[in-house]
């Protein structure tokens, strides 16, 4: 929006604008915050896993679902994001001729397409149709067996999470490389490393791209494991990455070529200090972990046009950080929530201990906050609660 406009003018600029989906959306102006619009409540039972290990929204007909992997009952399980109510389970059928050792991630095509992914591995992608069918595989990667090393470096440790999916488009599967090779331990295994990887179905081919690198914020400091998590999202014609260290977002056009580096700062972030070498003690570890403000996931929310960008908020070690399993878990978060061209409108920090960021999502009335937190003290075990929040 432009200074220059008459204050009258201000008053009609639209700042929300129609998302491609609800073009008869009520047109509204920022307020700069997040309402509370509802909460649902997802019923669990016996043979489902309230952790929603991984899950897709999806739009069959009129309705949204939640449509989660269930890993316990080797099914999909549906959810109407209006009632809470499961309206389907799907089974995932077996058959000797395709077998599916262990389910680890999946990418929702359409009510006939559900695409399966095992873990480190490109090779053995099922499709199945809506029945849990399987319809057929496939094993486009090439493994170099000649050596343990040369066979650890020809592996694809792939996402494929919901906060960080494999996407299907046009005949292709883009997937995300977390690299099995430790690629932030020195300079040249960052310069080696090329995260995004493209598999043609059709053709039976691998791609790795070579326009998509470790960002040369990371190259020069020494970094732990985690810190070279990063976050991919498409949207129109554009590839999004957010790196867990890095203020800035990067924005690649369809053909994966940087078009620009924004600014995406938290208001909480502070220079990152990180011990060097290996094997360091476990208490250095968690209290580096804890301590400091990294980011985790971007999401697009497309009803709104908006970005809304995950912040992880250092906080002091505490004495009981060193048993928990995930004690970063505890932290206060922000979500930093941008427009569609990238300018930051707000940061809105919420208390750590009862959401669970990493298990959120973007539906029609808002962004979905799961309070599936391990440190909640009213988590039950058989229900999952969303809060549903709408920026205004």
């Amino acid at each position: 929006m432009k200074h220059t406009l008459p204050l009258i003018a201000l008053a009609f600029v639209i700042l929300f604008s129609c998302s491609e989906k609800g073009s008869n959306s009520e047109k509204r102006t920022f307020a700069n915050d997040f309402i509370e619009v509802g909460q649902v409540k997802l019923d669990i039972d016996s043979i489902s896993d309230f952790n929603f290990p991984e899950f897709q929204v999806i739009q069959e007909g009129e309705e949204e679902l939640l449509l989660v992997m269930n890993k316990v009952n080797f099914s999909f399980d549906f959810y109407d994001l209006e009632s809470g109510e499961k309206v389907k389970r799907t089974a995932i059928q077996k058959d000797e001729k395709y077998p599916i050792p262990a389910l680890y991630g999946f990418w929702y095509h359409n009510a006939d397409s559900i695409f399966l992914f095992r873990q480190m591995l490109l090779n053995g992608i099922t499709l199945i149709n809506g029945d849990g069918e399987i319809v057929t595989q496939y094993s486009p990667q090439k493994i170099d067996r000649s050596s343990p090393q040369a066979m650890m470096k020809s592996m694809v440790n792939h996402y494929s999470r919901s906060t960080n999916p494999t996407i299907y488009e046009s005949g292709k599967l883009y997937f995300s490389d977390m690299s099995l090779n430790g690629f932030l331990n020195s300079a040249e295994t960052m310069e080696e490393f090329k995260p995004a990887v493209v598999v043609d179905v059709e053709n039976n081919d691998v791609q790795v791209i070579d326009h998509v690198r470790v960002p040369d914020y990371y190259k020069g400091k020494t970094w732990p494991m985690d810190m070279g998590n990063y976050s991919r999202i498409k949207q129109n014609n554009q590839w999004v990455y957010a790196w867990a260290g890095m203020d800035s977002i990067l924005v690649f056009d369809e053909n994966m070529h940087l078009i620009k580096s924004v600014n995406a700062k938290s208001e909480f972030a502070k220079p990152l200090k990180f011990t060097s070498g290996s094997n360091l003690p476990k208490d250095i570890q968690i209290q580096e972990r804890v301590s400091q403000t990294t980011y985790s996931y971007i999401f697009y929310d497309p009803y709104r046009e908006l970005y809304y960008r995950f912040v992880n908020i250092g906080r002091d070690m505490d004495e009981s950080d060193s048993e928990d399993q995930f004690p970063h878990l505890k932290n206060d978060f922000s979500i930093i929530v941008l427009d569609k061209d990238f300018n930051i409108l707000t940061e809105k920090r919420f208390l750590g201990k009862i959401h669970y960021p990493y298990k959120s999502f973007v539906g029609e009335k808002g962004l979905y906050l799961s309070r599936t937190n391990p440190f909640y003290d009213g988590l039950n075990e058989d229900e999952v609660v969303y809060d549903v929040l709408e920026f205004r």
